[in-house]
């Protein structure tokens, strides 16, 4: 009875941090590329372990990080020694056996990942006894740990990107008890190795148009009237309206193309779109600009927003910018309202940062200071029209 097995633990952590498409880049993840970096674990018996990553940077400010992944795999080889410290013998003595591991990072807060498994029964004899039976015993070996758990929701990208690194903690924990009481002395030794994996998914950061301005969305009738202003207009451009009920995926549903007799000039632009009526849901607009060398850039985007039967003609029309945001913000409707509001700053883990209570009396636009500022990443800007209990919703990239 005093043979040391070796117990084998095989511990599978998956933690997936799935983050909205970042705003400025009207991004969406699905189809993104990916770039995956590996990061060994050295064999260490230490209680918790380090893993470091390099961070996310695009020196070209093309493709930016949208979401990210990691899983960790580790394999922890370890025996439990129990002996019994009591003079006399003990008999039908069960144990239960507990292993955990968790995940915690700048964005991470991960619950423990654990199994429990039973023992028993074992007779011992007294404390120094080495014959039949003896004092102590080896538990095991067996599996503790081979399910894959989710650990956590991150809050926002932003802890992994930079030039630098950036490090998450993978912790283990464990122990034993019986229920013949106190008497024994436990004795946990572990050995563990394995591999980190994180990925990150990139989708290209559009760049916005600089030349589009005034962009509205206004109801009319059993149309919507999508309007703006290009700036000094070159020749060949071309505008391109777009529409998307899920915010992330676009189709054109018009076009308009610059008059060459007014290059350098400013001029305005109208479009009605008649939406399908049963569709009581939020639509997104955005105007796609091209120019005579084929660089395309975007308007900001507008959202309508049902707050009733859209053929009662509730549609709210609804922007941010800018956005990407410093300093502060504009929320700005379509039209004056009137009424009671509150603006909520949310970061992607649900929690309000930020926010700002308005009484508006006949006027559109509602201006929120970030101070202090957020740290960098994606965030919701929730206003909510107090007195009819509406809440629109928008995508905010903080830099």
């Amino acid at each position: 009875m005093n043979r040391v097995y070796s117990m084998i633990i095989t511990v599978c952590i998956c933690m997936m941090v799935i983050l909205p498409g970042i705003c400025s880049g009207q991004c969406n993840c699905v189809g993104a590329d990916t770039l995956t970096q590996m990061v060994p674990i050295d064999t260490s018996d230490a209680p918790k372990v380090l893993i470091t990553f390099n961070q996310y940077l695009d020196p070209t400010g093309v493709m930016g990080l949208a979401c990210m992944s990691i899983q960790d795999t580790v394999t922890v080889v370890s025996s439990t020694l129990v002996r019994n410290k009591s003079v006399g013998a003990i008999t039908n003595a069960n144990f239960t056996v507990q292993v955990s591991a968790k995940i915690t990072g700048p964005s991470l807060t991960g619950a423990p990942a654990s199994n429990l498994l039973p023992y028993g029964p074992y007779d011992f004899g007294p404390f120094g006894t080495t014959g039949i039976p003896s004092d102590s015993i080896v538990l095991g070996p067996d599996t503790i740990l081979n399910r894959k758990t989710v650990i956590s929701n991150g809050a926002n990208p932003a802890p992994y990107i930079g030039t630098g690194t950036v490090s998450d903690t993978l912790t283990f924990g464990g122990g034993a008890l019986s229920d013949a009481g106190t008497s024994f002395d436990y004795s946990i030794r572990t050995k563990y190795w394995g591999t980190a994996l994180i990925t990150f998914y990139l989708c290209p950061q559009l760049a916005l148009s600089n030349t589009i301005r005034n962009f509205t969305a206004v109801p009319n009738g059993q149309a919507i009237l999508l309007q703006w202003i290009a700036d000094n207009q070159q020749i060949n451009t071309n505008y391109e309206i777009q529409i998307s009920t899920d915010g992330r995926n676009f189709t054109s549903i018009g076009e308009a193309e610059s008059d060459p007799a007014k290059a350098g000039t400013s001029s305005e632009y109208q479009y009605q779109y008649y939406p399908d009526q049963t569709n009581v849901g939020k639509y997104w607009f955005r105007v796609k600009e091209t120019d005579a060398s084929g660089r395309v850039t975007y308007s900001t985007i507008l959202i309508l927003s049902s707050g009733g039967d859209a053929s009662e003609g509730n549609l709210v029309s609804y922007s941010v910018y800018p956005n990407p945001v410093t300093n502060n913000l504009v929320f700005q409707f379509n039209g004056n309202q009137t009424g009671r509001y509150l603006l909520e700053l949310v970061n992607t883990a649900g929690q309000v940062v930020l926010q700002k209570p308005v009484t508006l009396t006949g006027t559109s636009q509602i201006r929120m200071d970030l101070s202090p500022q957020p740290v960098k990443g994606l965030y919701f800007l929730r206003t909510t029209d107090i007195g009819r209990n509406h809440s629109y919703v928008s995508k905010v990239f903080i830099q």
